[in-house]
């Protein structure tokens, strides 16, 4: 039997699927998305898989991967679906094929325990409160007790980010090769693990990051490999574009200052000079902190006058960094600390320097200031070049899947993005009966987005129908501030009509407790902003009401957003068809997907926005979405909703 033909078999309706998954149905687009996977890892030539909700794509490339590939990286956008993929659907077809093939799944450094970075913390006793001390001891212990040192294994009972960074280390802190707990290094150990395994799980972050820098492993793995798999694949443009770029934030530096001190400490009296300059370093971190002083948000660097001093500061810093790099350079039998502190130095240096000037113009110079930290960015503005001279090396298959890759039936956007034009695009509908099982509803004579009294509109065209569904409904907005508004306004709304439904608003805690507290009650709102559009899983009658308050548009003063705008405009392209409207369909479609999640599920869509049938652009996106029964009749909702 061909390997054609034993892929066809694992998805018969009888077939080996059927075996081990309960009330498996065979679907054709599944099947053909399975065959045209098998087809392009054979031939090594990279496919583009787009696949609606319903299809099933996780065995789709999960099968032929394992009947052609030797040593296969999947790459997820979340650990929550990473975690699925290792241990459920990973396991369920390595039942249903009998092969007994090796997995590992690989997380960043950061979710490892580190020995060392244990042993420093103890010997610098820095914390502030018993409590954290108490957190501290409970990592400890865990050196002893866990195989993998994974600090997820531990079921802490609070989360602490200062206690928690200092037992993990960072790329910049770690000795490398010349660590004295080389050989107890659990991050090693999962290296080595995922190294041995023929198929390994990782996340979309860690792929990039090792990519990029040539760390944690990926200088080992990507070589050996001949399939790479990206899931959720709409994800990593932006992921490759943050990891293609640098970024420094203050509290970086001042663990690099920290990791100074504790290194000049250890060195006594020798380094008097240095430990002159680790002091001007310490002073000029300050004055870089202060000339951010009272801007919140993120802001463009082109705006020189205004950040003026802030340009200053910064190379006033790169100086000492550079003068601070060169002293330590010149002491004799410099210790391994010291020694990492320097390169450090030296990379922040090249860092300040490229931040402060414009004369490179491929690059977004930008900055993100909060009360915690400010972020100094350098993203690139074009990474196409970059990634496709990766993806196009000849020596593996790529795979890149998702629900939603094209506007209208196109991909080009996602192509051109990654430098993927000559890839194989492959699209295939959701299996869902969506005419049936779902209405789509726009209101009628709704304002602009941009009046004051949007938001109030939305809340008072939702209302009849969250009062219909009992509740059940999912609220997603393109901004806190909208999403705060609104939550206001409907508390107040359904208080005057004495309708007792619980809302639930982003920010009142974590999105996992949010959507289990969602799932329990069953008859409350969900508000949420973007982190909500996607990776949201709610089946059955849970939830029959998804209401997205206007088209996802990214901000266009937003600094990364206006230098792509700027960029198309200077190529002679056209920023809001190529890149604003792609953009808002993909996350349009992503939110509109958390409404119908299996084949029984009943719902309905609303978007409030009067853009979507009033603008040329909106038959483009109007077009991209699932094909529902569409109404303007808020009754036609009333009455669907009365019935699920």
């Amino acid at each position: 039997m061909s390997t054609e033909e034993e892929i066809e078999r694992a998805f018969n309706s009888n077939g080996l699927l059927s075996e081990v998954v309960s009330g498996y149905r065979a679907r054709i687009e599944q099947s053909e998305m399975a065959q045209a996977i098998g087809a392009a890892i054979k031939s090594k030539e990279p496919i583009i898989c787009e696949a609606g909700t319903g299809t099933g794509k996780t065995f789709a490339y999960l099968i032929p991967a394992f009947y052609y590939g030797r040593k296969i990286i999947i790459a997820t956008g979340t650990k929550t679906l990473q975690d699925q993929l290792f241990d459920q659907d990973i396991q369920v077809v390595r039942s249903a094929l009998k092969i007994p093939i090796t997995v590992a799944k690989l997380k960043g450094r950061a979710n490892y325990l580190c020995h060392h970075q244990i042993e420093r913390t103890k010997l610098e006793r820095s914390f502030s409160s018993l409590r954290e001390v108490e957190l501290f001891n409970m990592y400890e212990r865990m050196l002893d007790s866990s195989e993998s040192g994974d600090i997820s294994e531990i079921n802490m009972p609070e989360e602490n980010p200062r206690v928690q960074s200092s037992v993990v280390s960072t790329r910049d802190n770690c000795l490398g090769s010349d660590c004295p707990h080389i050989t107890k290094c659990f991050v090693l150990k999962a290296r080595k693990k995922a190294l041995a395994a023929e198929v390994v799980v990782v996340n979309h972050h860690l792929f990039f990051a090792d990519l990029a820098l040539k760390q944690d492993g990926f200088g080992e793995l990507l070589p050996d490999c001949d399939v790479v798999i990206f899931d959720e694949a709409h994800q990593i443009g932006d992921v490759a574009t943050q990891f293609f770029g640098s970024t420094i934030s203050t509290n970086q530096l001042n663990e690099l200052l920290r990791d100074l001190r504790y290194g000049s400490v250890t060195m006594g009296d020798r380094v008097e000079t240095v430990d002159e300059l680790i002091d001007r370093f310490e002073k000029g971190i300050r004055e870089l902190r202060l000339s951010f002083e009272g801007l919140k948000g993120r802001y463009d660097l082109r705006e020189r006058e205004r950040f003026s001093k802030a340009i200053e500061s910064s190379s006033l810093l790169t100086d000492i960094a550079r003068d601070l790099a060169d002293s330590i350079r010149s002491v004799e039998l410099i210790n391994l600390e010291l020694q990492r502190c320097r390169e450090r130095l030296l990379e922040t240096k090249d860092f300040l320097e490229t931040w402060s000037k414009l004369d490179d113009h491929s690059v977004i110079r930008w900055f993100e200031s909060s009360v915690q930290s400010v972020r100094m960015h350098l993203t690139p503005i074009d990474v196409a070049d970059k990634f496709k001279s990766v993806v196009m090396d000849g020596e593996r298959s790529w795979v890149f899947t998702s629900a939603t890759l094209s506007v209208s039936g196109d991909a080009s956007y996602f192509t051109q993005q990654l430098g993927l034009e000559d890839a194989q695009f492959r699209s295939w509908d959701s299996p869902f009966n969506y005419s049936q099982n779902s209405v789509l509803y726009v209101p009628k004579d709704m304002p602009q987005p941009a009046e004051t009294s949007y938001v109030d509109r939305v809340v008072e065209e939702s209302l009849a129908a969250i009062c219909a569904a009992k509740g059940r409904c999912m609220m997603l907005f393109t901004s806190l501030a909208a999403m705060r508004t609104a939550g206001d306004r409907l508390s107040k709304s359904l208080k005057e009509r004495n309708v007792k439904i619980p809302l639930l608003i982003q920010g009142d805690g974590s999105k996992f407790e949010l959507l289990n507290q969602f799932k329990k009650i069953k008859n409350a709102v969900l508000l949420g902003s973007h982190s909500f559009w996607e990776g949201v899983d709610v089946r059955g009658e849970g939830l029959v009401l998804v209401i997205i308050d206007k088209l996802p548009f990214s901000v266009p003063d937003d600094p990364v957003t206006a230098g792509r705008i700027e960029y198309l405009r200077s190529q002679g392209g056209n920023p809001f068809m190529d890149f604003q409207v792609p953009e808002a369909v993909i996350s349009l479609k992503q939110g509109a997907g958390r409404l119908i999640r299996d084949e029984t599920d009943l719902g309905v869509l609303i978007i409030c926005d009067p853009r979507l049938l009033s603008k040329p652009y909106g038959k483009k996106i109007w077009k991209s979405l699932p094909s529902m029964r569409r109404t303007q009749d808020l009754s036609d909702v009333i009455s669907f909703l009365e019935t699920v």
